[in-house]
């Protein structure tokens, strides 16, 4: 008995998924969906890099950022990329604040 094809995510599979995010209103229910999608410690990675972009784009630099997350610079200085380039897609997700 042989063991199975490990198969690989399509494109198709990724918009799927992104196309069924898209369609949560309700925080406490995407929370509760991101909850089965990923581990507490992916949960809580995706907060700190959230948690950093929105520091950065409030103003903080990137030393206070990484003292106030408990993080390394490193991790800091990419969300100062991503959001020095100003044409970042998260940037429209922190402009309405």
């Amino acid at each position: 008995m042989s063991a199975p094809t490990p198969t690989r995510p399509s494109p198709a599979d990724e918009t799927e998924l992104l196309s069924a995010l898209c369609t949560i209103r309700d925080p406490a229910q995407l929370r509760r969906v991101m909850g089965e999608l990923l581990t507490p410690s992916e949960y809580a990675a995706l907060l700190r890099r959230w948690t950093i972009l929105k520091m950065l784009s409030d103003g903080h630099t990137q030393r206070e950022t990484a003292r106030a997350i408990g993080g390394s610079l490193c991790n800091v200085t990419r969300g100062a990329r991503v959001l020095r380039t100003g044409t970042a897609a998260t940037l429209t997700l922190l402009r309405p604040r």
